[in-house]
């Protein structure tokens, strides 16, 4: 028999708050459509507030209270994140947003032997990520949701026992509507036990068949669900901030948890990221501030990025305080596991590509480039630029002709003819692109003593174009 797990988590919302904001001040939820408290934490609780208290009363119990509306999908965000990391445990998820898991046990038991060793094995992935929970266990997939949102936290291996658990409840826990729940009431029926004696035709003629429908699935071991729950191939993560921050370099402090995050994210699929992006968004309707971190090299490891970042906010000025923070890493690299030299001794603390990274970051990813040779003879189009570490596919000509370590941006006219060593060489060139060149180079020594590299044109002008060192 297939054995179904669900994980509710009551306090879902209100323990991302903490676990982003590092707070373990009161803090409350606060429902918009009604006005009262949803999930408030141990702290404000330790002041008197209670889960449906309306935020005035709330407000008087407690005068130093952080409070944040409730948001549906920011909580359903923490639920992908929360089955991403329990799918290395359990691969058959289905996700009931914005608060529960329910989870297909049975398949996994060949793996880890027993229950007991499945639920070890589950239960520090759990803890890990800093929320509160409540579970059930059981054959029937919808009794196991509801029997985990009234916290009772046991297991029931058959469909009797189940039966039994489900019995004992008020009818206000069995997932029913509402106006399903008032019809029952006015009729005296406010226990499972009560509603399941009753003559399910009867109940359907009554009320319809949506509540058989409901009533038959609490003791059905198989129901329709929604499709399995597959790993997304991206990373996102939203940070609502309880306080605002108005300083860039304070920004560091939030945005490293979530790149931790991100690191733990890559580090269970063996992957990395070329770059990711960061947008902050400032109070009052200002511009989103956007800033994409690159690297040379994939990286997936916080202490990688945190320098780049750090460099960023350097440079950044906010118009307003910052409430929201959103960081995205949409390209996923596999891994490449790094090849090392026995012999090639000891290297520096930092590599090529971090180098580059670090460059960009200070000057801006296209302040930093190297150079590749170009088919042109004359000298200042016989180059270009390509992305630093790129390996240049133009073989160097040999045997290689004498050329000057500095080349001038432009040719610097000469009011005479220098004092010429060695020379000429011609270079005609440029007929096909309507910047035709004809000029005779020769090695020179200027005034200073200088070697130096001049020209001739036709017209008999002469130029320095660069210097020997």
């Amino acid at each position: 028999m297939t054995l179904w797990l669900y994980l509710y988590f009551p306090s879902l919302l209100l323990d991302t708050l903490m676990r982003d904001n590092g707070t373990t001040a009161p803090l409350i939820v606060l429902s918009r459509a009604t006005g009262s408290v949803l999930q408030a934490n141990q702290a404000a609780i330790d002041s008197g507030i209670r889960i449906g208290n309306d935020l005035g009363t709330a407000s008087a119990l407690c005068h130093a209270l952080d409070v944040v509306d409730y948001d549906e999908q920011l909580e359903s965000a923490r639920l992908q994140q929360l089955a991403t990391q329990l799918y290395q445990i359990n691969a058959d998820i289905v996700s009931d947003a914005p608060n529960g898991l329910l989870m297909k046990v049975s398949p996994m038991l060949k793996l880890y032997g027993s229950l007991d060793a499945y639920w070890q094995a589950l239960l520090p992935t759990i803890h890990h990520e800093n929320v509160h929970f409540h579970f059930a266990l059981s054959p029937c997939p919808e009794a196991v949701k509801q029997l985990a949102r009234t916290g009772i936290d046991r297991g029931f291996l058959t469909v009797e026992t189940t039966q039994q658990a489900l019995s004992a409840l008020p009818v206000c826990q069995l997932g029913l509507t509402e106006k399903q729940i008032t019809q029952l009431e006015r009729m005296g029926v406010r226990h499972a036990k009560q509603l399941f004696d009753l003559p399910i035709d009867s109940l359907g003629q009554r009320f319809g068949k949506t509540l058989t429908e409901h009533i038959r699935a609490l003791t059905q071991t198989k129901i329709a669900l929604p499709a399995m729950f597959s790993p997304p191939t991206f990373f996102h993560q939203s940070l609502e901030l309880l306080h605002e921050i108005a300083s860039s370099q304070t920004l560091c402090f939030p945005i490293q948890r979530m790149l931790k995050e991100m690191e733990k994210f890559l580090e269970v699929r063996e992957s990395v990221v070329p770059e990711i992006t960061l947008k902050l968004i400032q109070r009052d309707d200002h511009e989103v501030k956007i800033i994409t971190l690159y690297a040379a090299k994939p990286e997936s490891a916080a202490s990688r990025w945190m320098p780049l970042l750090q460099l960023h906010l350097e440079k950044l000025t906010l118009d307003a305080p910052v409430i929201h923070i959103h960081l995205d890493a949409n390209t996923l690299l596999p891994r490449q596991s790094p090849t090392q030299d026995l012999f090639a001794g000891k290297r520096g603390q930092i590599s090529p590509g971090e180098l580059i990274s670090l460059l960009q970051a200070k000057a801006g990813k296209h302040g930093v480039y190297s150079m590749t040779l170009v088919d042109d003879h004359r000298p200042e189009l016989a180059f270009k630029h390509q992305a630093p570490l790129q390996t240049s596919q133009q073989a160097i000509p040999l045997p290689l002709p004498t050329r000057p370590s500095l080349l001038h941006k432009t040719p610097r006219p000469l009011l005479a003819k220098p004092d010429t060593l060695t020379g000429p060489e011609r270079i005609c060139s440029g007929w096909w692109d309507q910047a035709p060149v004809q000029r005779d180079y020769f090695i020179a020594r200027n005034k200073r003593g200088q070697l130096c590299w001049v020209f001739r044109t036709a017209a008999g002008e002469w130029f320095e174009h660069g210097l020997f060192c």
